[in-house]
């Protein structure tokens, strides 16, 4: 981690120890909100791995710079006691130390030597960035022209499908009110009307993003503005309210995917409902129902191979699990599977722990309180049996090619010889990625096959894909390979 710290040139390596050891490491899930603008943060950090983005809200939230490994967070509203200028939130799955704000102002108290260094240190960095601001505000003069034309093509193209979305919207709450008034139902293809208007708005808005692939600034400018447009309509619904939200500090927690299976609309008012139904019968929702069933007739195959012998199967994020009480539920005898299932999240543990105890499972699955960033890295341990399949369901599609190799390596050391590691990633071909990425600030990392198979032949398995499958929207993929 020294090496983390090597853009603060002028500490002594016993200040880097110091830091090191008064610090406390911290991994944060991507879109996780590191410090707010406004606020004034309780703490410093520094960047040991991955990488975090610089926004302003006077930019419309726009990304204005990008901070990786040895990188200071908070260091000027530290100096200045005053609250932060820039929200900071993770690109990537991100480790951070944690340095409070009290031990580190003890600590310039103590030692004054420590405390001139320290300071020009964040001289020194508060210099090379304002040097590549300019640097940066100087190319983004240059195209400002450009990107002020076509940006205004694009918005006219959105122009319609979004006029035609509100406008039905707001037809269906009219409705809505009529049949509240004369104690009736509305009108039941009210609903269906809505739904086909907002499919179209993310059908053409994402094909509007993909034509400004090579264009950021202006992809980022038009989603903050298509975000103001159709976010407030959202947020009225339950499961996209969630998503927008991240109680559990990201988007993807084990309730919004337990929603999502139960396919239930809620909201709030009168078309909140409404809106969750147009919400939950996207291709993106359909396809996240569907890998249950594909993941769960995975596992019967792998019952099969095994028997007469129990199969051991590992779940890696393991989220809500329904996929596994689907395979429990169909089985004559459940000691023929044994489970083990690791998640991060205690929330998530504790809601699989009242269904397993619920249905009398205790024996046959295990839970595990673990961060798999550091298992697939080796920082903690967690001893199994060797298992006849590991799998994610939705895991990767957050994390970096760099770490996706290791938690290979790790799926690779779990299984025993003819074991399976499957991993489900979204599909590039994804019709609703814009939706997610502008609207909802739900960033996935989307890959091909030749992606996944490029990954499995850098890492321990040292080959392509033995098999790729897709759910029925052919959205998400899912590669298995095996030892």
């Amino acid at each position: 981690m020294n090496d983390a710290l090597a853009l603060l040139g002028s500490l002594t390596d016993s200040d880097v120890t110091w830091i090191l050891n008064a610090g406390e490491e911290r991994q944060v899930i991507a879109e996780t909100r590191v410090i707010t603008e406004g606020a004034t943060p309780d703490h410093v950090f520094v960047v040991l791995e991955g990488l975090v983005g610089v926004h302003l809200a006077s930019l419309d939230d726009r990304q204005v710079a990008t901070l990786g490994p040895g990188e200071l967070l908070g260091e000027m509203s530290f100096v200045e006691g005053r609250p932060a200028s820039a929200t900071i939130k993770a690109i990537e799955n991100t480790l951070l130390l944690v340095l409070s704000r009290d031990k580190l102002e003890a600590q310039l108290s103590r030692d004054q030597a420590f405390a001139t260094r320290l300071y020009k240190s964040f001289a020194q960095i508060a210099a090379r960035r304002l040097r590549e601001r300019v640097g940066a505000l100087g190319e983004v003069v240059k195209t400002s022209v450009l990107s002020a034309e076509v940006g205004g093509q694009v918005r006219e193209r959105l122009a319609a499908p979004l006029e035609d979305f509100k406008t039905t919207v707001q037809k269906a709450d009219q409705a809505a009110l009529v049949a509240l008034a004369a104690h009736t139902q509305p009108p039941p293809d009210l609903a269906a009307r809505v739904g086909e208007r907002f499919r179209h708005l993310c059908h053409v808005l994402n094909d509007e993003m993909e034509t400004l692939g090579g264009q950021p600034h202006i992809r980022e400018e038009l989603g903050a503005r298509m975000q103001r447009e159709i976010l407030p309509y959202l947020l009225l619904t339950r499961s996209g309210d969630r998503s927008y939200s991240k109680p559990r500090g990201y988007a993807g927690d084990y309730l919004t995917i337990e929603w999502l299976y139960q396919n239930q609309p809620a909201g709030s008012g009168r078309i909140g409902p409404m809106l969750d139904r147009c919400f939950m019968d996207l291709p993106v929702c359909r396809a996240v129902r569907n890998r249950r069933r594909l993941v769960a007739d995975a596992i019967g195959r792998v019952l099969e191979a095994a028997a007469p012998h129990a199969a051991h199967v590992t779940s890696l994020a393991c989220g809500p699990a329904a996929e596994l009480f689907d395979v429990f539920e169909a089985l004559d005898e459940p000691a023929r599977l044994k489970v083990s299932l690791i998640d991060i999240d205690p929330e998530a543990l504790s809601f699989v722990r009242a269904t397993r105890d619920a249905v009398g499972l205790e024996s046959h699955m295990d839970l595990y309180a673990a961060n798999l960033v550091y298992l697939a890295t080796g920082r903690t341990v967690l001893t199994l049996s060797p298992q006849d399949l590991v799998y994610s369901i939705g895991l990767i599609d957050y994390f970096n090619d760099h770490f996706v190799v290791n938690l290979m390596n790790y799926g690779y050391r779990l299984l025993k010889p003819g074991g399976r590691l499957i991993l489900g990633n979204f599909h590039p071909r994804n019709p609703n990625r814009a939706l997610l990425d502008h609207i909802l600030d739900w960033k996935l990392i989307h890959r091909t096959e030749n992606d996944l198979n490029r990954l499995y032949a850098a890492s321990t398995f040292g080959r392509p894909c033995t098999k790729i499958q897709f759910e029925g929207e052919n959205i998400n993929l899912f590669a298995e390979c095996v030892r």
